[in-house]
């Protein structure tokens, strides 16, 4: 008998389908909502301003809650948590519908409008900090070990389709269908993913022992600090998304340096998400499965080598092929770190870890174009994305001097 895992082996199991259905839907809505805010709201203010207050009215109680949401994840049914958590937002979305279709109607003022939208992002962002971590603490439970590698693989394949489909449908959309035919859709979204949570089969979890929120908190923090090579995948994963802002410098880079227009933009814009298309596709059909931790390492070490070919490219053909390969590395350590966040921390913790690591990860989003963006005012775009892809690089060279006795899989995945 061969060993050989199927590509569609986690899809197999009906609760792990059930969830990814769920995370198509919610992805979806939710990119099209941002695209249908970012375009209404420009169009009103013409104040970029307004656009960055958006994320921050949606990160702010994401940060504040989500320590919060992973201990609630391991201290009740996280299953329920994120089956009512989830739920919520079809009623928000109805009134940020509700909002935009009164203020059309003029029966909102201008200000009160923009008091209402901004109110409910907030509350989206509440959502949000409940919802991860029971989402991706849920995972685990819903297929077997020998499946996590190909679980996440599927899990990041379905953000990326997605997240590349989400804005091309929404322009299309506000373009011929209008502003109510799009948050109906919306809502609907929210309706369906809602309605694969409340499918799942009800479960048991393992019991979190009686304590404080924050001594719970500070055991996970333990935990974290003790596991080398989970932290230090966290850490790479920031230092990579913060130091190696090239995506965000694209605009800069595609007219001072390589000079093209608006369609030589998009053809770089679009190369990372083929890229790491592509390699998901590989994926699904071999997950890495053994020196998981070693092929982290080299993933983001190529992530951050792309970088500097990248700021010494002239060339639009070659910078589509660099960013492509960036993507590509991008996504296979995304991959492999999803797989140790499951594989590493006992069951009973992984709400929590979660959080941490969903904290990590948005921060890093956020504050990565901010400090690409002043770094390229200071120096220059080439500079920037030449000291910035150092940076990764050497982060990279530190978790390996850190971690260089981790061998094995076996070293790690009973780290205590």
């Amino acid at each position: 008998m061969s060993d050989t895992i199927s590509p569609f082996a986690a899809l197999t199991c009906r609760d792990f389908s059930l969830l990814t259905i769920n995370q198509c839907c919610l992805t979806l809505a939710i990119l099209i909502q941002e695209v249908l805010l970012s375009f209404y709201l420009y169009q009103l203010t013409h104040n970029p301003m307004m656009l960055g207050l958006v994320g921050l009215a949606e990160f702010a109680p994401f940060v504040l809650l989500s320590l919060w949401g992973g201990y609630i994840a391991d201290r009740f049914n996280r299953q329920r948590i994120l089956q009512l958590s989830f739920s919520s937002s079809i009623p928000l979305s109805a009134l940020l519908w509700l909002c935009f279709s009164s203020h059309q109607q003029q029966l909102l003022s201008d200000t009160l409008f923009l008091v209402n939208v901004y109110g409910i992002i907030f509350l989206f962002g509440c959502i949000r900090g409940i919802y991860s971590p029971c989402f991706n603490s849920l995972r685990p439970f819903l297929v077997p070990e020998k499946l996590y590698s190909n679980a996440a693989t599927w899990t990041t394949l379905c953000w990326q389709i997605n997240a590349v489909l989400a804005p091309v449908l929404a322009g299309l959309l506000l373009a011929h269908a209008g502003l109510n035919t799009t948050f109906m859709l919306i809502v609907l979204l929210f309706m369906l993913g809602s309605l694969a949570l409340w499918q799942l089969k009800a479960r048991d979890f393992p019991p979190l022992a009686n304590g404080s929120v924050w001594s719970s908190l500070k055991d996970a923090a333990t935990f974290l600090l003790q596991s080398r090579v989970l932290f230090w995948a966290m850490l790479l994963d920031v230092s990579s998304v913060f130091f190696g802002g090239v995506i965000a410098l694209l605009p800069m880079f595609s007219q001072d340096v390589l000079h093209l227009d608006a369609d030589g933009f998009g053809l770089l814009r679009a190369a990372p998400a083929c890229g790491s298309l592509l390699i998901m596709s590989v994926l699904v059909k071999f997950p890495p499965q053994q020196q998981l931790w070693h092929k982290m390492l080299c993933a983001v070490a190529g992530f951050a080598c792309c970088g500097f070919a990248f700021a010494l490219s002239r060339h639009l053909y070659l910078a589509v092929l660099i960013l492509l390969l960036m993507g590509a590395c991008d996504s296979y350590s995304i991959v492999i770190r999803q797989t140790l966040l499951q594989l590493i921390p006992p069951k009973a913790m992984l709400g929590r870890i979660a959080a941490i690591n969903g904290i990590f990860v948005t921060s890093g989003n956020q504050l990565g174009a901010l400090h690409a963006s002043i770094l390229a005012r200071l120096l220059g775009v080439i500079p920037a994305m030449l000291l910035g892809s150092s940076l990764s690089l050497l982060t990279v060279l530190l978790s390996y001097r850190q971690t260089r006795d981790q061998t094995s899989d076996r070293s790690f995945s009973n780290e205590t």
